[in-house]
């Protein structure tokens, strides 16, 4: 299943979207947003979309504003914000989401993630992955594959890979595949997502 990520804000009274520009983990609009034309109306079945917080991930709190006012038609919300703690995971699920998505850089301490898991499993693992590497806490970084590992020996069964700077091959990506049936690829262009096949969900830039 293809989910569109949708960057968004919420503004003058209604949820707004734009395309950003990653720079290592920071996530800013460049333009304006504007409301976005998004719609899963007319499908058979429910599709799912993945908005992301892009004012909470930047001030490092979630944006209540934006969780309890977005909605989209005929579609699963997932969502992407800063997450620090349990708290901040129970917080997003007060408003329309079905998972939440947990940055890995965000978490206060390795102890997070297994507490998250431990009391829900809809909560998905993000890896911010800069030069081949997995952004951690603090701006360290640490192999892919054991960060894989890592919340895999945690119990997770799905885990997103975001690559921010497009330096995963075509052959890094089928890798991934083997190791993991449960891995999501979040990819920022058309060309990159149209390469890579075999994975049950893909996110992909709206």
């Amino acid at each position: 299943m293809e989910i569109p990520a949708i960057y968004s804000v919420y503004r003058g009274g209604e949820i707004r979207a734009a395309p950003v520009d990653i720079s290592g983990t920071n996530i800013s609009f460049i333009s304006e947003p504007v409301p976005p034309a998004y719609s899963a109306e007319g499908f058979d079945e429910r599709m799912s979309v993945l908005v992301v917080d892009v004012k909470g991930l930047g001030r490092k709190r979630l944006d209540d504003r934006l969780l309890m006012n977005m909605k989209f038609s005929g579609s699963d919300i997932w969502f992407m914000t800063f997450i620090k703690d349990v708290e901040d995971v129970f917080d997003c699920f007060m408003g329309n989401v079905v998972k939440v998505l947990m940055p890995y850089h965000t978490v206060r301490n390795d102890i997070v993630p297994r507490e998250v898991f431990e009391v829900t499993e809809n909560c998905i693992p993000v890896l911010f992955v800069l030069n081949g590497r997995v952004v951690c806490r603090e701006e360290q970084t640490e192999d892919i594959g054991e960060a894989i590992r890592e919340m895999e020996r945690i119990g997770f069964r799905e885990i997103a890979v975001l690559d921010i700077d497009y330096t995963l091959r075509d052959d890094d990506w089928a890798s991934l595949h083997e190791r993991s049936s449960g891995i999501i690829p979040f990819v920022r262009s058309r060309d990159k997502a149209d390469r890579i096949a075999g994975f049950q969900n893909i996110i992909i830039d709206f």
